[in-house]
């Protein structure tokens, strides 16, 4: 008994840990972030279970142009070009650009914010006040609010390109405002230097306000989301800055899926929970602010969340430099595997809101060639300074350093140096010096910091022309996956300022320059849509073009392909994953819609895990043994198990380099050792000789007879392997490689050295 009871206890750690996947967190900050993400994660992985396959009407003739070469808004730029024009510069040639002010539009440089001059500081404040007023902020921060519910903002490899996106859109929402603004950094390691880090002169009212509820700094009466007249903080009260170590662990990981890491695995998951990586210690500067930043439904109330993501994105950035290839930081993504993290982490799935952006997109490396870099951290050597008020050189550890100064009131600590920030250490307190003039804290109201903001620009459009015909007839009600995506203005999800019924008006400022670029052949769908008098598009209206079905007759320039696949949410090969890291979801949108489902985010599986090396199909192994796997490229992806398809990442990029719906992945590459399972499917009742869709057993169903392999389900006719309308051969399963070879749209073909 005295044995019994000791395995007893031995065990139930384990049971504990099975029970609750946060039970073996280091600390209790780590607990409560666990907890937080595997929360989002619920969250999110409810609201796959409510997507319905999202494909567009009459897809053989209308599938949206997804991401355009025109950017429809300002938040859409990758490039200064494209910021110059919204924001009312004139190009100069060789891709420069004169602002109003004469000044020339440069890339952003994003400095630590305790290094901006007074005058960058105060108009940093002054533009996030003017967001403000406007109520730009209060829509930028809704964004982050609802999808820390729902999306892939949170809870898995999708984190940090997320959030690159979305500090982007921050960013040119304050040049909108004012455009020799900056959005700084926060390196919040600075603070973790000083024995109390929430004695920071960061918090105070010099910067960006003190804790509790915040009554002082720019940021006064900041009412937030829910309507509370000001923030609140409590800082200190838990959690801790990031430190050095955590930089430094981040630098040392190798493999991309240690840095874009599966946050709230499931049981199943092949990959654990290593609660070092990002975005656990990001976390722990959410819970060291506390307040309003404690949880990610409300921590963008505050505006040090749009600093603190600043950095986390700078240690990102770090990491690419340093441990990736240029070709690599662009298409190296995680395996997409459901039982690691919501689909909407997969690495081609929809970023939403962010249309029409994917996940993988955020890798673009785009953002810091075109768009911003950041100005190196601050140093100092021994008996310098640091550059900034706001900072002094410690050289009590042995090593320089640069450490945030203290606010007057607190406790000084043992430096070598006066860390009080314009004052001295008197009696272990910070105290103001008599013979110092008294700093002088920022303007609570600052003055706009631009006499001519630029003013707001139309948002809201259709993607394709026929959007208002479809509308008509019932499909955003009907198909509202994608009539929500691809027709906002029709579906009314957004409203715009021009009128729907015009036939012959531009929607968008830039129309006629976008027409004399060529942007009406190279654009069609968006540009006949949107941009119909500049295009010429006058002499016949959207309902003549579209008629009753949706029909496109003047934008189809090949002809249309039949979606035909399987039922259910499946991919229809093995190399989708690849293809989508490729871009294809979006460059050859028909053909990847139509077969690559999954991988392109149209639906999310809900009878299968995606990405285990299972099989999705309870009938695969009878499939297997009579040779399918070698015939059907649909067999490698949906058959992992029977097939031993179950391929590394590595592998899958090796055998991807061949056209779509090539069997030869199958044929050409095996894994040495597969991981394998026990196939759901079998010679039982259900698959051989039971059940009545099997192989030919009870009701008539069987290779050559009735329903379903033979009859009206995999085809038309009598059935059988070869011939006739159903079957493996003829119009049933064997239509996936017929289509591929036959089909008139293009399919990914790629360069193996790329990969």
């Amino acid at each position: 008994m005295k044995y019994l009871y000791s395995i007893l206890l031995l065990l139930f750690p384990l049971f504990l840990n099975a029970q609750d996947p946060c039970a073996s967190a280091p600390t209790e900050t780590a607990k409560i972030l666990c907890r937080q993400i595997h929360k989002w994660d619920d969250g999110a992985r409810e609201a796959s279970k409510k997507k319905k396959i999202a494909l567009p009407p009459g897809l053989a003739k209308g599938m949206a142009a997804e991401f355009a070469p025109i950017a429809s808004n300002i938040y859409q730029c990758m490039d200064l070009p494209c910021l110059c024009s919204y924001l009312r510069g004139t190009a100069t040639g060789n891709g420069g650009c004169t602002l109003p002010n004469g000044q020339p539009l440069q890339k952003s440089v994003r400095k630590e914010y305790r290094m901006l001059t007074d005058d960058e500081r105060n108009r940093l404040h002054a533009a996030f006040r003017a967001l403000k007023n406007n109520g730009e902020y209060e829509r930028i921060g809704r964004i982050h609010s609802q999808m820390s519910a729902a999306g892939g903002a949170h809870s898995g490899p999708a984190f940090l390109p997320w959030h690159r996106e979305f500090v982007k859109r921050v960013e040119f929402a304050l040049r909108q405002v004012d455009p020799t603004v900056n959005l700084p950094y926060w390196d919040s390691t600075l603070d973790s230097g000083l024995p109390r880090p929430a004695d920071t002169i960061m918090f105070s009212e010099y910067l960006v306000g003190g804790t509790g509820l915040v009554n002082n700094g720019p940021f006064t009466n900041w009412r937030t989301l829910a309507g509370r007249p000001q923030i609140q903080r409590a800082v200190g009260a838990q959690g801790a800055p990031l430190s050095q170590a955590d930089i430094d662990f981040v630098m040392r990981q190798t493999q991309i899926d240690q840095v874009l890491s599966f946050t709230a695995p499931q049981q199943g998951c092949p990959y654990r929970t290593d609660f070092n990586c990002l975005e656990y210690t990001h976390g722990n500067v959410h819970i060291f602010v506390g307040g309003d930043m404690f949880d990610t439904a409300t921590s963008s109330n505050d505006p040090s969340f749009f600093l603190h993501h600043a950095f986390v994105d700078f240690v990102w950035e770090m990491w690419r430099l340093a441990r990736q290839s240029r070709a690599d930081r662009e298409i190296a993504f995680p395996p997409d595997n459901q039982l690691c993290a919501s689909p909407q982490h997969f690495g081609a799935s929809p970023m939403q809101p962010f249309s029409p952006m994917r996940n993988i997109d955020g890798l673009s490396n785009k953002f810091t060639d075109n768009l911003y870099s950041y100005a190196p951290r601050p140093t100092c050597q021994a008996g310098g300074d640091c550059g900034s008020k706001f900072l002094f050189c410690d050289t009590s550890t042995g090593v320089a350093r640069c450490v945030s100064r203290i606010r007057p009131g607190s406790q000084c600590g043992n430096f070598r140096v006066n860390p009080c920030f314009s004052g001295v250490c008197r009696n272990g307190v910070c105290v103001i010096s008599s013979t110092a003039p008294p700093p002088t804290p920022p303007p609570t109201t600052p003055p706009p910091a631009n006499q001519n903001p630029v003013q707001s620009q139309e948002s809201c459009f259709n993607e394709n022309q026929c959007c208002a015909s479809w509308a008509a007839s019932g499909e955003c009600s009907r198909n509202t996956a994608y009539m929500n995506e691809w027709c906002k203005a029709s579906c009314g999800v957004c409203k715009p300022k021009y009128r729907l019924a015009d036939d012959c008006t531009d929607r968008h400022t830039q129309c006629a320059s976008w027409s004399r670029s060529g942007e009406c052949t190279k654009n069609a769908l968006w540009m006949t849509e949107n941009c119909r008098k500049s295009c010429s598009k006058c002499g016949r209206s959207r309902a003549q073009e579209c008629g009753s079905g949706g029909t496109v007759t003047t934008t189809t320039v090949s002809p249309a392909q039949q979606c035909d696949n399987s039922d259910g949410c499946f991919n229809e090969n093995v190399c989708c994953a690849v293809w989508g890291l490729m871009g294809e979801c979006r460059k050859n949108a028909r053909y990847m819609a139509c077969n690559c489902r999954v991988s392109c985010g149209h639906c999310f599986p809900e009878d299968y895990n995606y990405g285990s090396c299972v099989d999705y199909h309870r009938s695969c192994a009878g499939w297997a043994r009579v040779g399918e796997c070698q015939k059907n490229p649909w067999m490698a992806e949906n058959c992992r198990s029977s097939c031993n398809s179950c391929y590394t990442q590595s592998e899958l990029r090796r055998m991807c380099g061949t056209q779509a719906g090539s069997v030869a992945p199958v044929a050409q590459v095996r894994q040495n050792n597969p991981s394998r399972q026990p196939p759901r499917g079998g010679w039982g009742r259900d698959d051989f000789g039971g059940g009545d869709s099997g192989w030919g057993g009870n009701g008539g169903g069987g290779w050559g007879g009735g329903d379903p392999w033979g009859g009206s389900r995999w085809g038309n006719g009598g059935g059988g392997w070869g011939g006739g309308g159903g079957g493996w051969g003829g119009g049933g399963w064997g239509k996936r490689s017929i289509r591929a070879a036959n089909a008139s749209i293009s399919m990914p073909a790629f360069d193996p050295d790329l990969l």
